[in-house]
């Protein structure tokens, strides 16, 4: 895989100087790993924008310092939260003669015959995988085509996945990469019947008590 060229500098600005520095049209960076010390650069901002926007995690940069290529992968870059501006980047190393263990992205093509014509609906369970090899065999990306998906509830499991032999999946081969599945039934509500209303019972009034006779005087003891 043909590698993607930036150009640096040494950086000897540090602390409250890299808001002139980015102010200057100019990125901190610094490259780092296991057979080189931590070295402070500066690059090109637009240049960086422009060469991130082309690179996944997985695909070498050539960091060209003072004639110098260094093969490096892109292991962070930090961004302004609102203005989304590139504030930082950091570049990793890697020996040329030692395997490395990356994340390759996948990049799904093709059209399942099962949504096509079966109206199925496709599902990406992975977006990477995780794989080990030397720098010079990485992949930018790897395709995988879902249009042998034939049938609803079939998948591709990574084992499906053809890699070159210098590239060895560091997961389970058992693992689905995609899969068709049926569409949810639309969950029909019927309407509810409006609860009968029981009539309220006729109340008759009842009748006024007979008046209480009033009691005969007693006689007048003789």
């Amino acid at each position: 895989m043909a590698s993607i060229q930036i150009t640096a500098e040494p950086r000897t600005t540090i602390g409250k100087g890299m808001y002139a520095l980015r102010q200057s049209g100019k990125v901190p960076a610094v490259i780092y790993g296991p057979a080189v010390a931590p070295t402070p650069i500066q690059i090109d901002a637009r240049e960086t924008a422009r060469v991130l926007s082309r690179v996944a995690g997985s695909q070498l940069i050539d960091v060209i310092l003072e004639g110098k290529a260094h093969s490096v992968l892109l292991r962070e870059v930090q961004r302004d939260s609102i203005r989304r501006d590139i504030l930082h980047v950091d570049f990793y190393e890697v020996p040329t003669d030692r395997a490395i263990r990356v994340r390759i992205p996948i990049e799904f093509v093709g059209v399942s015959p099962a949504v096509r014509d079966l109206s199925g609906v496709m599902v990406h369970l992975l977006d990477e995988l995780e794989v080990e090899c030397l720098p010079k065999d990485l992949m930018s990306h790897i395709e995988v085509d879902v249009g042998v998906i034939a049938k609803i509830g079939d998948s591709i499991a990574v084992r499906d996945i053809q890699l070159p032999e210098t590239i060895r999946v560091l997961m389970s081969l058992d693992e689905s990469v995609a899969t068709v599945q049926q569409q949810a039934a639309e969950e029909v509500v019927e309407p509810v019947a409006a609860a009968a209303v029981p009539a309220e019972p006729e109340v008759i009034e009842r009748g006024k008590k007979e008046e209480e006779l009033p009691e005969e005087p007693e006689s007048p003891k003789k």
